[in-house]
């Protein structure tokens, strides 16, 4: 299995993310002992990274687990990886899995395709191979950015305070979702996908920026301007809610509960 870094520098930031996950895993309890994780491999930066980082991390972890990627393959153009990105995950030594998803072909006449559409048709066989295949966890690639992003975007057009959850629990499916990027930032991906040599050509989806996330983005970038501590302090706040000093609950009709 080849999973060390080509260069010192992509070697310490492997080391740093690798701390970061870490801290994820012991502080959202996401794999337990003989665990099946399912990674979602959509070819870009963000899977690539959390499944190397998944691979180097299941060498030393206390609780042992297993792992295996899956790709979803679409029936349009732009979402689906290429053969270098099997290359790269052969060259990792992971197990590894394409299935081919008529997202497109699944539309009733007269619908458009949208990002809503995708990751929802996405999420359902993820769900459904993951049961078909006895696997008790499916990891996903949302990074910090990512959940600081939807808890913007979520306070500002549902008047919510929500996002995604590290690890997440469905009523109708045995298997939980868990989001082991979470304390990692965007930029921290970006440059270590750059450093391994796989960001060049990473899978990118055209549907995937909606005008509000990219709203969002700006938003969050602004706020974090001073430092990228900001972001912490903006994740962190999210299990430091002070309900003194917020407002009364609303019911789902705007009164007061």
């Amino acid at each position: 299995m080849s999973l060390r870094p080509i260069d010192k520098a992509t070697r310490t930031r492997a080391a740093s993310l690798s701390k970061k996950m870490a801290r994820a895993l012991l502080r959202f309890p996401m794999i337990e002992a003989g665990d099946r994780v399912l990674v979602a491999l959509s070819g870009g930066k963000d899977s690539l990274s959390l499944l190397y980082l998944l691979l180097r991390l299941q060498r030393s972890w206390k609780a042992p687990f297993t792992l295996r990627a899956l790709h979803i393959r679409s029936d349009f153009d732009g979402c689906s990886a290429d053969e270098r990105m099997e290359e790269i995950v052969r060259d990792w030594g992971a197990e590894y899995e394409i299935i081919d998803v008529p997202i497109m072909g699944r539309l009733k006449p007269g619908r458009s395709l949208n990002c809503y559409w995708c990751a929802t048709q996405r999420r359902t066989e993820l769900l459904r191979y993951a049961e078909g295949e006895n696997f008790q966890a499916i990891a996903l690639g949302h990074h910090q950015d990512d959940i600081l992003e939807t808890l913007l975007m979520n306070m500002s057009y549902k008047g919510e305070i929500s996002t995604m959850m590290p690890v997440m629990r469905y009523d109708r499916y045995p298997q939980r979702i868990i989001r082991p990027l979470c304390y990692v930032k965007e930029r921290e991906i970006v440059e270590f996908s750059a450093g391994m040599g796989f960001a060049a050509y990473a899978a990118s989806c055209p549907y995937g920026q909606t005008s509000k996330r990219l709203e969002a983005r700006k938003a969050l970038e602004v706020l974090a301007a001073r430092g990228e501590y900001v972001k912490d302090k903006l994740f962190d706040s999210m299990s430091r809610v002070n309900l003194d000093y917020l407002p009364d609950s609303l019911d789902s009709k705007g009164q007061e509960a």
